[in-house]
């Protein structure tokens, strides 16, 4: 049984009404006794039109066959849809500046074709080419296709496309009374084809694109000449493309003379219009009329005399309009003296250009024809010939200049003519072929050619730049030196052969000076300066300078300009030779190590050694300015801000201090949520609060997937989270290593006006404006501030103190980030010098690294401020400090080590004599009182245990930082002053019972919960979701229409994603090739859905749905699959569950039925298996792994199918 093409089971439905849907459509064409029609696979609807594409072609037949469709009191035109024209081609991305001959190569280059097989119709853009084939194109188009996409036309990538058969055709020069009436009438009638014609559209006053029902019509139209009302019409298919848009018709409406003002424009003249107006009605491939008048029946002419006395009554009679759609002949006629010399002799006509071509009128219509037969006898005489000449002689014809004078003489005889260079060849055309022969004859005249000897002094002149810049300057001139330089061969028009000559020997015998600079990195002059002095002295014809600290880093040149260039062509030759390389280095304490003697030796032993020379990038190490490190970290526990009472602590004691609340974040969102905490103390109705331990907590609801690579860098610093995780400001800049920007005044006292402007105004806002009133009242704040800042400085100056710290702190961190990281950059003469620099550094480092390690068990249970102390220890020796238990481990530079050892075994002897924070809070209170009254406040935990410290060290005063606000406890008068307000409150100490404070220190609760599966549902307004439905629906296929989702929901089991990382790194260091992981799908049922979200995708269940390439999981790499009723059964409500899995493919191979794990690879000694199997390697729709943990659950689709 032949199988049918989709052509012939597709039909196309024009004139469609709105109201009729794809539902109304597909009953319509379903209903045989109807439409004649039958089953439908697909139908598309795009706005009046529609494709059905039907199961089997006899229906289509049946459909095409009826003819008269009504539907909805309309009736429809049902067509074949448009086929691929075999003689009509589109190239798109054309450079609108690309010359015609270039495109003209091109084509016949990429397309195997003769200059007589097309012909080029650019569109008014010259962005698109039609290319007119006189024969329908019979090579493999996809071959060409793929060929002309890989080879770009002057610098534009190029696209090759088959156009659909058009049905509609463009009629231009019709008479201008001309009707849709009248072309109707005449296109379905013999004369004009005998074609039914669907819709005629006046685009113009004599343009006319008329649509006909079948684009099978537009062939045998074009086939035959037209003359309609006396007026030979010219024909051509319409393409979209290739019409002028409504500015460009709009200018050329007004009447004026469309000009070719130079012969630049005369060079490229064939792509910027249409074809010529006259063309064989013979060929069925032209796209236009012969201009010959026709030889029309009599009836015929009598028709069409009755349709112009009907339909153009109120035309003017005595008038014609020829069009000259050809620009070279458009040009000649306007340089010739036919239109003068017809003017003279017949004073009463009007001939005038206009509307590209030559509109006559006048009183007597005997004689309109006259002038008309007149003006088209000179268009049809316009000829071209052409000659041959050497290429030499061909390219200096082609020059601008050359052509331009060459032309003005031409247009000054009786005979005006135009000509183009392509290769050797000379076009030449003129308005007869007497003419044409007399330009060729005057072209070749006027070539004039002579030799020049050159000096022996001079020779080298001829090789410089300035020579090239002097031959580019000099007009009507074309130079050739020979391969000795000993002769100059020149071509210049006739008569010009002295002043050339003169020119010439005028340059050669006047001395050039010349200065030039090579730019440079200062690396590579430093490398050129110590390695390359001696190619410099010899360079002694020209004088060269270094530029240093200049806009400029390079060398200068200066001197004679033969020398100059050779100079400047051997050091550019020497700088492209020099290879560069940055070579970073990250060691405990390596920037201080660059400090020291020993390293500078290094460096300079390395240079002479390897010929390279060595620049060093790093933030010099500075010491700290205290010495005494227990000092210095008591200095930086005093800038972390502590909350200062607890939260369910007096409202009225916290809204005293937030209104001069300080933040101490960087950006605007940093600030907004620090708003939102103090606010949170202040409005009742506010239920919950932004806290540093809710951030912590909301870690368990971050994607693993984009929160590996934080849990990376925080896992450096997990000792210092751990306990400092109940702090909010302070725990940021511990694990940000200070890398958060710190903001300005002026955010800082915009907060503060922020926190009491939404204290004052928090009640009238409802939850959904929250975020949008916060930033605007922010942007207000900012504004007052700026205002009163004048009056304000007093009240600012604790802000201004407080930031300085907050600084201090970051650039603290910093410093010790800065100390373990060293950028050396390496210049040198071969590539193989830089590996050596970076190995031998790379080893004299490692062999001054030593590494510490001492055990004490009070490292386990280490206060912010002994962790503290460890951080000022990394500052002060520019080592590294590692704690895991109770062992902590110190690396870096051997004798920076010893230091820091030393001041480690007095931290852990101060640890051990010291009191943990644990028995503070057991045994101490720190409270404060209310001066209204007896009630007592206590203290957060973290600022207790602090004051407690300081206490215990006798201190008479100490500074802290309490809920952003700088203040100081005194504890000679027992008081805490607030620095920012002036107010004093009274402190105490108090000593708490041990059974009391057991109840309100309860251990860490811990779950079982917590490595349960979560699910939440995504938003359907988010990013997240969008780009789920994104990817489903663009691999559904088929289904696109017939599938609808219902939510889609984030699966995170933290045991399965742990056993998945796990997996990967196995897979990642032995797989062949990187891409090892994709985003697969999972169709089941809703009874294994929990199963999956539990437990993981389990292989004992294989061959509940199919085993065909084994016996494992099957995940499909396109919706469309998972989607079907097999693998995704309904449930009772018609729901289909989807599982979207990050699965690893890893390396695989095709499978089989009989396969319980993946076959073991062919290649190497170990035996290695592949990770998984597919049903095609080249293409795979599908994946089968034998490993659980392979596969990933990421989300749940739940969607249904649509009934129709």
């Amino acid at each position: 049984m032949p199988v049918e093409s989709p052509e012939e089971r597709t039909v196309e439905v024009l004139e469609l009404p709105a109201e009729v849907d794809e539902e109304l459509l597909c009953l319509y064409f379903e209903n045989k006794r109807r439409s004649g029609g039958g089953p439908l696979v697909t139908v598309e609807k795009n706005g009046n039109r529609a494709v059905l594409v039907f199961e089997e072609a006899e229906a289509a037949a049946r459909v095409l066959s009826k003819g008269h469709h009504v539907l909805h009191n309309v009736e429809l035109s049902v067509r074949k849809p448009a086929t691929k024209d075999r003689c009509r081609l589109l190239l798109r991305g054309i450079n609108p500046s690309t010359s015609t001959e270039m495109i003209e190569l091109y084509v016949e280059n990429m397309m195997g074709l003769n200059v007589n097989d097309y012909m080029l119709y650019p569109s008014p853009e010259r962005d698109l080419i039609l290319i007119h084939l006189s024969q329908p194109f019979s090579k493999d188009f996809q071959t060409i296709s793929t060929n002309i996409s890989r080879r770009t036309l002057d610098s534009a990538k190029v696209s090759l496309e088959q156009l659909e058969e058009t049905d509609s055709v463009l009629v231009e020069n019709l008479h201008p009374g001309s009707t849709p009436d009248l072309l109707t009438l005449y296109f379905q009638s013999k004369r004009g084809g005998a074609q039914k014609v669907r819709e005629v559209t006046m685009l113009s006053e004599g343009t006319a694109k008329v649509s006909f029902a079948n684009s099978e019509s537009v062939g045998s139209v074009l086939a035959q000449a037209h003359k309609l009302d006396g007026a030979d019409l010219v024909v051509k298919p319409y393409f979209v493309f290739l019409q002028k848009s409504s500015a460009s018709q709009n200018s050329n409406d007004g009447g004026q003379d469309v000009t070719v003002s130079s012969s630049e424009d005369l060079n490229d003249v064939q792509m910027q219009t249409s074809p010529p107006i006259v063309a064989s009605s013979s060929s069925h491939s032209s796209c236009q009329t012969d201009l010959e008048p026709l030889v029309a029946h009599e009836t015929a002419k009598q028709m069409a005399e009755e349709l112009m006395e009907d339909q153009n009554a109120d035309a003017d009679p005595l008038s014609s309009h020829i069009a000259i759609t050809d620009p070279v002949k458009h040009a000649l006629f306007q340089r010739s003296t036919v239109q003068q010399d017809l003017k003279k002799a017949n004073p009463n006509f009007t001939i005038e250009m206009k509307d590209d071509g030559v509109y006559i009128a006048g009183p007597d219509r005997l004689q309109v024809e006259q002038l008309k037969h007149t003006i088209v006898e000179f268009l049809r005489n316009i000829t071209k010939t052409h000659f041959t000449v050497e290429p030499e002689r061909a390219q200096f014809l082609a020059r601008k200049d050359v052509k331009k004078r060459l032309l003005e003489t031409l247009n000054q005889t009786s005979s005006p003519a135009v000509y183009t260079v392509t290769d050797s060849k000379v076009m030449v055309i003129s308005v007869s072929q007497n003419s044409a022969n007399q330009a060729c004859s005057f072209l070749k005249s006027q070539v004039c050619h002579f030799c020049m000897p050159v000096p022996q002094e001079y020779e080298c002149m001829l090789y410089c730049r300035e020579w090239s810049e002097f031959l580019q300057a000099l007009d009507f001139c074309s130079v050739k030196v020979s391969e000795r330089g000993e002769n100059i061969d020149v071509l210049t028009l006739k008569g010009m052969e002295n002043e050339q000559q003169s020119a010439i020997l005028e340059f050669l015998t006047t001395p050039i000076e010349r200065e030039t600079v090579i730019s440079m990195e200062p690396g590579m002059l430093k490398y050129i300066q110590n390695h390359c002095h001696q190619l410099l002295a010899d360079m002694d014809q020209v004088s060269i300078f270094p530029l240093e600290g200049g806009d400029v880093c390079g060398l200068k040149i200066h001197g004679h300009a033969v020398a100059c260039q050779m100079a400047e062509e051997v050091l550019q030759g020497v700088v492209s030779s020099i290879c560069t390389r940055t070579i970073t280095v990250n060691a405990p304490g390596v920037a201080r190590f660059m400090e020291d003697e020993d390293c500078k030796s290094i460096l300079k032993e390395m240079e002479t050694k390897f010929q390279v020379y060595i620049n060093t990038k790093y933030v010099p190490w500075q010491p700290l300015s205290y010495e005494d490190f227990l000092v210095t970290g008591w200095k930086m526990m005093s800038h972390h801000n502590f909350q200062k009472v607890l939260m369910d602590s007096s409202v009225q004691d916290v809204k005293s201090d937030s209104m001069q609340t300080e933040h101490n974040g960087a950006s605007d969102k940093g600030l907004l949520e620090e708003a939102k905490r103090i606010v949170s103390s202040i409005d009742d109705g506010v239920e919950e609060s932004v806290s540093a331990s809710d951030q912590v907590d909301d870690m368990d609801d971050l994607d693993l997937y984009t929160a590996e690579e934080l849990s990376t860098e925080t896992d450096q610093d997990s000792d210092v989270t751990a306990v400092n995780a109940s702090e909010p400001n302070a725990a940021r800049p511990l694990l940000n290593d200070g890398a958060v920007a710190l903001p300005s005044d002026l955010e800082e006292e915009a907060q503060l006006s922020l926190a009491i402007q939404y204290s004052m105004e928090s009640s009238h806002w409802s939850l959904e404006n929250e975020e949008e009133e916060l930033k605007k009242a922010l942007e207000l704040s900012k504004k007052m501030v700026q205002i009163n800042s004048s009056s304000n400085v007093t009240e600012k100056s604790p802000q201004v103190n407080q930031l300085q710290k907050s600084n201090a702190n970051d650039a603290f961190r910093q410093a010790i980030k800065d100390a373990n990281t060293l950028q050396i950059e390496v210049f040198a003469g071969y590539s193989c010098d830089l590996i050596r620099v970076d190995i031998a550094f790379g080893k004299k480092v490692n062999q001054r690294q030593v590494e510490e390690k001492v055990e004490h068990r009070t490292l386990r249970n280490l206060s912010p401020y002994h962790r503290q102390c460890l951080e000022v220890i990394e500052r002060k020796h520019a080592v590294k400090v590692e704690i895991q238990g109770s062992i902590v481990t110190i690396s870096g530079f051997k004798d920076f080590v010893y230091g820091a050892m030393c001041d480690m075994k007095l931290l852990m002897e101060k640890i051990s004599n010291s009191i943990t924070d644990r028995e503070i809070l057991k045994t101490i209170q720190w409270v404060q009182q209310d001066p209204a009254s007896s009630d007592t406040t206590p203290y957060s935990a973290e600022a207790t245990v602090f004051i407690e410290n300081a206490f215990r060290m006798k201190m008479d005063k100490v500074d802290i930082l309490l809920d952003n606000q700088p203040h100081i406890i005194n504890f000679e008068k027992m008081q805490e002053y607030n620095i920012a307000s002036g107010k004093s409150v009274k402190i105490s100490r108090k000593m708490l019972e041990l059974e009391a404070l057991n109840e309100e220190l309860a251990d860490e609760e811990y779950s079982l919960l917590s490595n349960m599966p979560e699910a939440t549902r995504v938003d359907e307004e988010s990013d997240e979701f969008q780009n789920v439905v994104k990817r489903f629906y663009e691999s559904i296929q088929e289904y696109h229409s017939k599938i609808r989702i219902i939510q889609v929901e984030k699966l995170m089991n933290r045991l399965l994603y742990n056993q998945y990382k796990l997996k990967k790194a196995s897979i990642l260091q032995r797989a062949t090739y990187p891409d090892i992981e994709r985003t697969l799908y999972h169709g089941t049922s809703e009874t294994s859905v929990k199963e999956i979200c539990i437990h993981g995708f389990n292989r004992s269940f294989c061959g509940k749905n199919a085993t065909v390439y084994g016996r494992g999981v099957y995940f499909a790499v396109n919706s469309s699959l998972s989607v079907q009723e097999q693998y995704s059964p309904p449930n009772a409500d018609g729901y289909k569950y989807i599982f979207v899995s990050k699965v690893l493919t890893g390396d695989f191979t095709k499978g089989c039925h009989s396969m319980k794990t993946a076959p073991l690879k062919e290649t190497g000694d170990i035996p290695l298996r592949y990770d998984s199997v597919t049903d095609d390697i080249t293409k795979p729709s599908m994946f089968v792994i034998f490993n659980d943990t392979q596969a990933f659950p990421e989300y749940l689709i739940t969607c249904q199918r649509i009934q129709r």
